[in-house]
């Protein structure tokens, strides 16, 4: 296992798998991408979806609402959306405006169109193991965890941070009974007693709390593999503003038997589970039935065929 986990390989990896399956089902999944306002963090991230999946076959269609859309304004455009045939997946661009409540525009998403998996529903089937679409972030570091086999069976994985955008949706998908789950996890949060405690005893350390270098050296144990989902502006001693993750990269390198940067780590993969979410979203609309289990099968399959290729190997012979 690399000492880094860099997020490229793997991004890269879910992109193939993308284009082959638009490929071979002849496809062009459609996302509506909704943006309230114009905040200028959201507005490049909202630029580089559409890049992204330009690049893989995709069609992303942009609204822009203006800042003071009310929260009814935007209920009647999803519902319109949920019932546009014409739309595989919706995204909402985050984060919202003050007045408008994030809880009731979640629910009001489809939950076959619902790409960032907010929906109670698709929330629910991660509870219980049933198919569905899977939260971008939480789906970022069980691929990547794969990727670079990193197998939590049976060890002390701590996450820290209980968000349901990451924290609590990956606890309960790193418990599944499936390949490269079956951790024992612990959740930590702001109210956690003895927190330095329960991470030095972590094997596997997920920080998503969204604080700045949190996680220092004297928070890990030696040999302890770091994933780090946090992504922090902050600006440095020369003005500039830089982007910096939960755990302090340098003072935890030498301690950690692997770790992940920011940025390059987590964060390079979420966009290539936003597609593949639209990819599946898309097959259910038009009867494909695919789990993901065999998207994940297809996904690792299709990696171990193009390294034949590349090295001219035949599973045949």
């Amino acid at each position: 296992m690399e000492k880094v986990l860099n997020g490229k390989p793997v991004a890269t990896l879910l992109d193939r798998a993308s284009i082959k399956l638009i490929n071979e089902h002849g496809i062009i999944p459609q996302m509506l991408l909704i943006q309230v306002g114009n905040d200028s963090a959201s507005a490049y991230y909202v630029q580089s979806i559409i890049k992204h999946g330009t690049k893989l076959g995709c069609k992303t269609t942009l609204k822009q609402l203006p800042e003071n859309t009310s929260e009814q304004e935007l209920l009647d455009f999803i519902k319109a959306a949920n019932s546009d045939p014409a739309i595989n997946g919706i995204m909402i661009q985050k984060p919202l405006p003050k007045h408008i409540n994030d809880n009731a525009i979640n629910f009001a998403i489809n939950p076959d169109k619902d790409l960032d998996c907010l929906h109670p529903l698709n929330l629910g089937k991660i509870m219980i193991e049933a198919d569905g679409l899977l939260p971008c972030t939480p789906a970022a570091v069980y691929y990547l965890m794969r990727y670079y086999h990193i197998d939590p069976m049976g060890k002390n994985l701590v996450i820290l941070g209980r968000s349901s955008v990451v924290g609590k949706p990956l606890a309960n998908i790193l418990l599944w009974k499936k390949a490269f789950t079956n951790a024992t996890v612990t959740v930590c949060h702001s109210k956690t007693n003895n927190l330095k405690d329960i991470t030095r005893n972590a094997d596997i350390l997920i920080a998503a709390i969204g604080k700045s270098n949190f996680v220092g050296s004297d928070m890990v144990k030696e040999n302890a593999i770091l994933l780090d989902v946090g992504i922090n502006e902050i600006i440095n001693e020369e003005g500039k503003s830089k982007y910096v993750g939960d755990v302090d990269y340098n003072s935890c390198l030498d301690k950690a038997i692997a770790i992940t940067p920011v940025p390059g780590g987590i964060g390079r993969i979420t966009t290539s589970v936003l597609f593949l979410n639209l990819i599946k979203a898309c097959f259910v609309q038009i009867g494909v039935n695919k789990t993901i289990d065999e998207f994940i099968t297809f996904i690792f399959n299709a990696n171990q065929e193009d390294k034949n290729q590349m090295f001219g190997r035949n599973d045949a012979n």
